[in-house]
């Protein structure tokens, strides 16, 4: 199917893009174009204006402050994926996003983008939110900051209203003894759309867990926040933590228990269920393993 016709807009900063936003009836924010454009082309939107945020270089960029980690909605994935900043403070948020697409897909596809298609088996999410990470959402009136876990409301719906760019992620610098990683399972081993996910964040001193995180992405209408499996881990000495023990067999099976997957062309809920108690598990052991070798993330 060919691409039906459209105006296409390339500003040059947020208030152009706001005032062509602010004009047109339909306008869609086109960041990469891996989702937009395929959508399009499918068949399954249609824009009247599309607005390309390739332009405007403000939105494009790794920062570090006494703080925090900032990371403009318009950087690509290989762009964070190649950020010293990133390999150093956050190298399982850069694992995260290697499973993403191709080369030449990471190439083009942004984190706002990313994030910005609400899709539930999207990865960047997951690993994100298990960060506690904010993103920054600017319209023609100003700038707001929200909890990443606040923005999904359903797959592919997001609480960007209509006018509304996604500016920056943000990012906690890592704290001492945390450790992350993000497990995905999916039907082959590169270029997969995934069938269930889970993130893992945790924070160990000396020999006990103090702080726990787990998010499950592609089993729910949105990523979700399993406390219960983050509750379990916390205040456990590592030793209970370990392959085969009580406490890891109950937050894999807490996490899949939580899960409301559905059935599709992947996989059916029954099967994502099951298949979460052994990533979750996996997760759990990955993220202790580089919070004790002094990883951080």
């Amino acid at each position: 199917m060919f691409i039906p016709d459209f105006n296409f807009h390339k500003p040059n900063s947020l208030n152009e893009a706001f005032h062509i936003l602010g004009k047109s009836d339909d306008g869609a924010i086109l960041a990469g174009g891996t989702d937009l454009l395929v959508e399009i082309k499918k068949g399954l939107r249609f824009h009247k204006d599309i607005v390309s945020l390739t332009g405007i270089k403000q939105l494009n960029y790794v920062k570090i402050d006494e703080t925090s980690i900032s990371i403009g909605a318009a950087t690509t994935l290989n762009e964070i994926i190649s950020s010293p900043i990133i390999k150093k403070y956050y190298s399982s948020f850069a694992r995260a996003l290697l499973q993403i697409g191709t080369e030449q897909v990471r190439n083009l596809a942004t984190i706002g983008g990313n994030l910005c298609s609400g899709a539930s088996c999207g990865d960047s999410a997951p690993i994100l939110m298990a960060f506690d990470a904010g993103v920054f959402i600017a319209n023609i009136g100003g700038e707001k900051t929200v909890s990443l876990r606040d923005i999904f409301i359903r797959n592919k719906r997001t609480i960007l209203k209509r006018g509304e760019i996604m500016t920056k992620v943000v990012l906690p610098l890592p704290q001492d003894g945390l450790g992350a990683h993000y497990e995905k399972f999916g039907l082959r081993e590169a270029v997969n759309i995934c069938v269930a996910s889970a993130a893992v964040m945790v924070k160990t001193t000396e020999n006990r867990c103090i702080d726990a995180c787990v998010v499950l992405g592609a089993v729910a209408p949105t990523p979700i926040f399993i406390q219960k499996s983050g509750n379990l881990l916390k205040g456990k000495d590592l030793s209970e933590l370990v392959a085969g023990s009580v406490v890891l067999e109950q937050a894999g099976q807490v996490a899949s228990d939580e899960s409301v997957p559905i059935d599709d062309i992947r996989g059916s809920a029954k099967f994502r269920k099951e298949i979460l108690k052994v990533i979750t598990k996996r997760a759990i052991l990955k993220a202790i393993e580089c919070s004790r070798q002094g990883k951080n993330s």
